[in-house]
């Protein structure tokens, strides 16, 4: 596998440079259990942990890594292990509020090109949640496209679209029923090869049936 099939791209290439000369190695977080990391590379899966300098020389959970993040690492091909010991500069960071906290925030997702806001066309639609989560997405620095599903259950439908389009600035609206598999094909511009998406929306609105069907 090579690294831009996982995103790599000129901006990652720069900043990794004088780390590249310290004989480190460029792996993508690709899962966060309790500080432990699932990492991709060009050499395969490796399960990592921070270094001791890292974890002392950040002072805030936005420094730790996240999914999508790129990292440097050292490897031990042996154990099929790696250490991390830098994250690289972020283009996109969707991140939330750590509770108890009063400014800190925790990273939930990094480097993200486009964030699919999923929304039914049933109970579910509520204009002002959209322009939250609109407001979620810009702040990110992703790019929002907007995926009203369930179209075969809502009469309505360009109506529907005319009330999110006059909030939704700028920002593609499709309407798609996933369990019909109707309306997906404008999504394919969006999931390419090196590219990275993510969808937000509400439990139930079909996040995980829009994605088995692109499966």
């Amino acid at each position: 596998m090579q690294l831009s099939n996982l995103g790599w791209d000129s901006f990652f290439e720069t900043n990794f440079a004088p780390l590249k000369e310290q004989g480190f190695s460029a792996m993508r977080i690709a899962r966060e259990n309790l500080g432990q990391y699932l990492a991709l590379s060009e050499l395969g899966e490796y399960t990592c942990e921070i270094s001791g300098r890292y974890r002392f020389e950040a002072d805030s959970k936005g420094k730790y890594p996240a999914v999508g993040d790129w990292v440097a690492v050292s490897v031990r091909p042996d154990e099929n292990k790696a250490t991390i010991h830098a994250l690289l500069p972020r283009k996109s960071a969707f991140s939330r509020k750590v509770a108890g906290e009063i400014t800190d925030e925790q990273v939930v997702a990094a480097n993200i090109d486009t964030i699919f806001i999923v929304i039914g066309l049933d109970l579910n639609f509520n204009l002002r949640r959209i322009e939250r989560y609109l407001s979620v997405a810009w702040d990110s620095g992703a790019v929002p496209v907007v995926l009203l599903n369930k179209a075969d259950l809502c009469p309505g439908i360009e109506d529907r679209r005319g009330e999110v389009e006059s909030i939704a600035f700028e920002v593609a609206v499709n309407t798609l029923s996933a369990t019909q598999n109707a309306g997906l094909e404008p999504l394919n511009q969006y999931i390419k090869r090196g590219k990275t998406v993510a969808f937000l929306g509400s439990s139930g609105v079909g996040k995980s049936t829009i994605i088995n069907a692109l499966l």
